[in-house]
């Protein structure tokens, strides 16, 4: 990941010393604990570390979050950011032992708690603290920083006396969810070891035993796009002005590395509409495959066909 998309996330993290406790007046008597449902003093009993959150489920967190701090995080499946930052994240939510509990939204299918948490943008990290949202940063980061914010956010919840820490419960024998084809798994292992090339070639492999393959068509133009953004300057290409098919096509990919599809689409739809010949087709091929990662049910999705098929007849 580029030096750019570190400097932008965690330069704007706030200042948690804001949620210090303040101190208790002389003689003033000492907080009582809440009685929360599964709590047993300090202990809380879940199912799982690491959960998914909805609007439905949302109220419940919040309790929680005045026993112990729970991480937010508001992902994307069109955003590679985001993949590279979840694996970090549930690593570290392990690591910590029950002392922190993980929120995942996706942020396409959960608008309206997105706008709550004033977030539009994925990859996007807040803590929840006694109800009170704190941004912490977007986009992904080194696991060393990860730690380093949560061990703050920690520290603050310590003094505000949310100690709390969470059991997970042992599993009742429910069926576990499939396992993934061979080739999808060595594919997601290849791209967790940064060998993203390695994962092209088992994603092409599992199109050559079964050219039907959606879900590998997409693993594979998400594996090829990491390698062409990889080490890539995000903060000049981002704020470039292409002038060229090359100039125009990794811009795209950038955008939608960052996780902006409708600006990727756009950046190649628009130099699309004023060339000819050659350029014309090799900037069609490249966004059929940017098509590929987005979700097929996303708006954006959508719309960029409509544009490309009033442009081609």
């Amino acid at each position: 990941m580029s030096d750019f998309m570190s400097r932008a996330s965690l330069a704007g993290a706030v200042d948690l010393s804001s949620l210090r406790k303040p101190e208790a007046p002389v003689g003033a008597a000492a907080p009582q604990t809440s009685s929360q449902p599964g709590l047993n003093g300090d202990l809380l009993k879940l199912p799982s570390l690491i959960a998914q959150g909805n609007e439905t489920n949302l109220r419940n967190f919040i309790d929680i979050s005045n026993e112990l701090p729970v991480i937010i995080e508001f992902y994307a499946g069109w955003s590679e950011q985001s993949k590279a930052l979840t694996g970090k994240l549930a690593k570290l939510t392990n690591a910590f032992a029950g002392r922190i509990l993980l929120l995942q939204f996706d942020l396409d299918s959960n608008v309206n708690v997105a706008k709550a948490f004033k977030v539009g943008s994925a990859p996007t990290v807040l803590a929840l603290l006694k109800g009170q949202p704190v941004p912490l940063f977007e986009g992904d980061q080194p696991e060393e920083n990860i730690q380093v914010v949560f061990e703050r956010v920690l520290e603050i919840s310590a003094e505000n006396g949310m100690t709390g820490v969470i059991t997970v419960e042992e599993p009742t024998g429910e069926q576990l969810p499939p396992a993934l084809p061979p080739r999808h798994q060595a594919a997601y292992d290849a791209i967790d070891a940064g060998d993203y090339a390695e994962a092209v070639n088992q994603y092409e492999a599992a199109i050559k035993e079964n050219p039907a393959d959606s879900l590998a068509a997409a693993g594979l133009a998400q594996a090829k796009l990491l390698i062409r953004t990889s080490g890539i300057d995000f903060e000049k290409v981002l704020g470039s002005a292409p002038a060229t098919a090359e100039e125009t096509t990794l811009k795209a990919d950038a955008c939608m590395a960052v996780g902006h599809p409708a600006q990727a689409f756009s950046t190649i739809l628009t130099r699309f509409a004023t060339v000819f010949g050659d350029e014309r087709e090799v900037l069609r091929k490249h966004l059929l495959e940017l098509f590929l990662i987005c979700p097929p049910d996303q708006p954006e999705l959508a719309d960029a066909r409509r544009q490309l098929a009033a442009l081609l007849y």
